[in-house]
């Protein structure tokens, strides 16, 4: 900072007055006259150096100095600094969205019952419970009515099936007898029919026509007896099929038996419980909601821009939450939703949240994700009080001698506090000769480059 002083102009010397003898006044009157007339202007020129509105001022503006004066002014009152190194640490460029942390797993339980009243609650909210655990039991007399009802109709259709069984044995046996005699009548008729074609006169008419209506009758009675076999097949199997039907009814009867006693689908925690035991239910009822608390998902919307970096699965996700401060998780991009939602302009990005989150982060917590997008470990940093920004420019001065230079550099990731250096004047940021300089952190905004600085100490 350039001090400024007022100059003050010396007054004029004041006239002394001096008692000549009068014999001396006219012999010197020639030669006083100059000197009356210097007296009289340096007078007057007192008088208005004296009248002026402040002493050194015109107008009541400070009278201008010359730049010579102006450069001893600020060699003579150099600008207290402090200063400090560049850091060495960790950087990471990251998009930042605000976002709720959901439970993976929410289940609705609906009864798959209807039109019974429930008679027994089994857990409030909050309880945990195993996959099925029981949540509530309903009245279930109807139920086991039906299911001895259909028992006895399966008994009955197993008795059916096994007189069919029964039937159709005999059936079958009467076919395998009557097939005898009539393999035996038609035999009896061959013969009959070649002794006449050999002129063999052995047999009468008679004994012909009887063999002939013997063999039609056993012929007859043996497709009586294979139609009435494959009615009892037909039969039979009816009564299976019965039997069958039967046995789903009752396996139906004791599945909504069973489906009295609610069970909870999932392992979890009683997120809300909606009935009171003396309800009833129908299947569109809306029991009980349960979740898993351990596995964690957040739902991220970034703006399409963002995309040209976060255009990957696997990249790193911090969490911190209002309710925990201090605290920071850690997840995943799991999913990137591969189209744009046109309305809002945003992308859905799915982030799994790590183990270590559960039990501390609760679903429907506020939150903050920032996607890391890319993490430098050793990177040369600089701390934002530093940094002078310049039309669009980055700057910083530095110590060098008793002097401030400034120096232009390129930022790279930035975080809350500090800036990544890339490169200083164009050289690389991790040269000796940047690493070494002595960067003013404290009373930079006063200076330009050459003003004079005295280091009043380190930050």
């Amino acid at each position: 900072m350039t001090a400024s002083r007022t100059i003050r102009r010396p007054e004029p010397p004041k006239a002394k007055s001096r008692v000549k003898h009068p014999s001396a006044r006219a012999g010197g009157a020639a030669a006083a006259a100059p000197g009356r007339t210097l007296l009289v202007l340096l007078f007057a020129c007192g008088i208005l150096a004296s009248c002026g509105p402040g002493e050194g001022q015109q107008g009541g503006a400070p009278l201008a100095q010359p730049a010579a004066a102006q450069s001893q002014d600020r060699a003579a009152a150099p600008t207290l600094v402090r200063v400090g190194a560049f850091a060495r640490g960790e950087i990471k460029t990251f998009v930042d969205v605000s976002t709720d942390v959901e439970a993976e797993f929410v289940v609705e339980v609906f009864p798959k019952v209807g039109g019974a009243f429930i008679k027994e609650m089994n857990v409030q909210e909050g309880d945990a419970v195993a996959a099925g655990a029981p949540l509530l039991l309903l009245d279930d007399i109807d139920f086991r009515i039906e299911v001895r009802r259909r028992e006895s109709q399966l008994l009955q259709a197993k008795q059916t099936e096994q007189q069919r069984k029964v039937q159709l044995s005999e059936a079958h046996a009467r076919e395998r007898a009557q097939q005898v005699v009539f393999e035996r009548a038609r035999a009896d008729h061959e013969r009959a029919l070649n002794a006449m074609k050999g002129d063999i006169d052995v047999l009468s008419a008679k004994e012909l026509n009887d063999a002939e209506a013997t063999y039609q009758q056993a012929m007859a009675e043996l497709e009586a007896a294979k139609l009435a076999a494959e009615r009892g097949e037909s039969e039979q199997e009816l009564a299976r099929l019965s039997c069958e039907a039967a046995a789903i009814e009752l396996e139906a009867a004791q599945n909504d038996l069973d489906q009295t006693m609610v069970r909870s689908p999932i392992s979890g925690v009683v997120q809300r419980r909606n009935v009171n035991a003396g309800l009833l239910v129908s299947p569109a009822t809306h029991l009980f909601t349960v979740i898993d608390p351990t596995r964690l998902i957040a739902s991220l919307r970034i703006p399409q821009e963002d995309l040209r970096v976060v255009s990957r699965t696997g990249l790193p996700v911090e969490f911190r939450c209002d309710a925990l401060p201090g605290r920071v998780f850690t997840g995943v991009v799991e999913a990137i939703n591969p189209a744009v939602d046109p309305t809002s302009g945003l992308v859905k990005v799915r982030v799994r949240l790590d183990a270590e989150a559960a039990g501390q982060v609760l679903p429907g917590m506020f939150s903050r994700a920032r996607i890391i997008v890319e993490s430098r470990d050793d990177a040369v940093l600089l701390n934002k009080r530093a940094v002078v920004y310049d039309e669009g420019n980055t700057y910083f001065f530095a110590v060098e001698g008793e002097a401030a230079r400034r120096h232009a550099f390129q930022p790279g990731a930035s975080t809350e506090n500090e800036i990544e250096v890339l490169k200083v004047d164009g050289a690389d940021a991790e040269t000796p000769e940047n690493l070494a300089l002595r960067v003013i952190f404290v009373g930079q905004d006063r200076l330009r480059d050459g003003d004079p600085v005295v280091v009043a100490g380190e930050t």
